[in-house]
């Protein structure tokens, strides 16, 4: 049985999800019907599978401008974060790993794992992670420092090109989790010095169960016991089909990406005035004329925020309450309070996101509920 159909026109939870291209979808089923040979396999269809799939990882790099590294697929961000992670820590046991405080809960809770050896980097209260506070937090023993492109909740982007340049000087490796940035802002890994750059495709239009790390280190130990696919990191036949439509969805991304971010931006502001103007006390998290297009972070002191995303559901918009993989636990957001937001600001806060099919009359009638 087939489930309701969904709005588009009211979907404000680009964060989370964002709806596929239609070209991304046609590329994902037209590779799974012409390379349906496992890339390992030694026969023909096998041989031209793995040609496949290098000439598609070689399209997603140069999108990129990556080029001294390999791509290494995964099924998305989460196991990419954690495998960076958890391969750092095991590989130098008596190492620190120094975490920001606004990173996504896949780096947050596998640098738990080694909570004893774990730091944490507070942003500013404008939710910014500085290279000063970063240099500050580095200690001797660091190995390893985490942070996002773009933060998940708020939609600030930090300066990863100075994070990781700083972390390059002092001789400690540095992962940045991209998942939010690619396909929204300009990603160019020539010009970052970080060791590992985690992608998601479902949050820029390709299909769910795609992405993976672009890496320049040698990774240490595999992920998953197996046949020793993508180069022993990580066993499992590699999803060729789901490589393919998340690079449909990339070029489809870049090619209006500067009109689009433009765009984003313009209505991400006019919510965030509406918003104010309704409710004078109102906190925007963050500022959405520089951040992630489209992302907005409302806190409104008092109110639930699960309470007022599921009112807002029962009108037909689908908006989040920060991170989706956090949905179901009712605690303040600790990026939230470590901006400086008080435990029940944090709670009654919603995060609108918008993408490509949001215009202004969506958010008109998002403005007036």
């Amino acid at each position: 049985m087939n489930g309701p159909a969904v709005d588009a026109s009211r979907y404000f939870d680009y964060a989370a999800s964002a709806p596929p291209f239609p070209e991304a979808l046609e590329a994902q089923s037209e590779a799974a019907r012409r390379w349906f040979g496992n890339p390992s396999a030694g026969h023909a269809a096998g041989r031209a599978a793995a040609l496949e799939l290098r000439r598609l990882k070689a399209a997603f790099a140069h999108a990129l401008e990556f080029t001294d590294g390999r791509v290494v697929l995964m099924s998305g961000a989460t196991e990419a974060n954690n495998w960076v992670v958890r391969s750092v820590a095991a590989r130098d046991p008596e190492s620190r790993i120094l975490v920001a405080a606004d990173t996504h809960a896949s780096v947050w809770q596998a640098a738990r794992l080694f909570e004893e050896r774990m730091d944490v980097l507070a942003p500013d209260r404008a939710g910014r992670i500085m290279p000063a506070a970063l240099a500050a937090a580095l200690r001797p023993g660091t190995r390893l420092f985490c942070c996002s492109h773009a933060a998940n909740e708020t939609g600030v982007i930090h300066d990863v090109s100075a994070l990781s340049a700083l972390c390059a000087r002092r001789g400690v490796l540095c992962h940045v989790d991209g998942a939010q940035a690619v396909g929204h802002l300009p990603v160019r890994l020539s010009e970052l010095c970080c060791e590992s750059y985690v992608f998601a495709a479902h949050k820029f239009g390709g299909p769910r169960g795609c992405g993976g790390v672009c890496l320049r280190w040698d990774g240490g130990a595999g992920w998953l016991a197996g046949g020793g696919q993508e180069g022993g990191l990580r066993a499992g036949t590699e999803n060729l089909p789901g490589l393919a439509g998340a690079v449909a969805a990339l070029q489809c991304s870049l090619t209006s990406l500067p009109q689009e971010a433009a765009r984003l931006r313009g209505l991400a502001c006019r919510l965030a005035d509406a918003a104010r103007t309704a409710d004078a006390a109102c906190r925007v998290n963050g500022d959405p004329a520089v951040g992630l297009p489209g992302l907005v972070s409302l806190s409104f002191a008092g109110l639930d925020g699960h309470a007022l995303a599921a009112d807002l559901d029962q009108q037909g918009f689908a908006v989040g309450t920060g991170s989706a993989c956090s949905e179901a636990k009712p605690e303040p957001s600790r990026t939230l309070l470590a901006m400086g937001l008080t435990p029940s600001e944090a709670l009654g806060t919603v995060r609108v996101s918008m993408g490509k099919r949001t215009n202004d009359n969506d958010v008109a009638d998002w403005v007036n509920v």
